[in-house]
């Protein structure tokens, strides 16, 4: 008589499904920490391009901006994030965004408008 194994494949789906959902919560919350404690400088934008994602009926787009208002000097820096779709005219290259900046990796940035949260 042979045995199965079939439970350890749905073991393995769900550690799977666990570990991708916990991720994806930590990289919010560092989002939405970086909003509250982060450095405010603003970001003109260079160039917008779609990446054909979509969440919740919303495009994911990579953003190329050049940030000033930092300690440091002037930097370009690109940032993947999800844009309402009545928002996207004010991501349009020329447009100025408020930022939040991490002090320790300024690479690290997320838009600060109202509308973003």
């Amino acid at each position: 008589m042979a045995t199965s194994n079939a439970w350890y494949w749905w073991v393995l789906a769900l550690v799977i499904i666990v570990a991708v959902v916990v991720l994806g919560q930590r990289g919010s919350d560092r989002d939405a920490r970086l909003r509250q404690e982060g450095m405010a400088a603003s970001g003109r934008v260079l160039a917008a391009r779609q990446t054909g994602e979509w969440v919740n009926n919303n495009p994911r787009v990579e953003l190329h901006l050049a940030v000033a208002g930092t300690s440091s000097t002037n930097y370009e820096v690109r940032l993947l994030t999800v844009i309402p779709q009545i928002h996207l005219p004010a991501v349009q290259p020329g447009k100025v965004l408020r930022l939040k900046v991490e002090p320790d990796d300024l690479d690290h940035v997320v838009i600060d408008e109202d509308w973003a949260h």
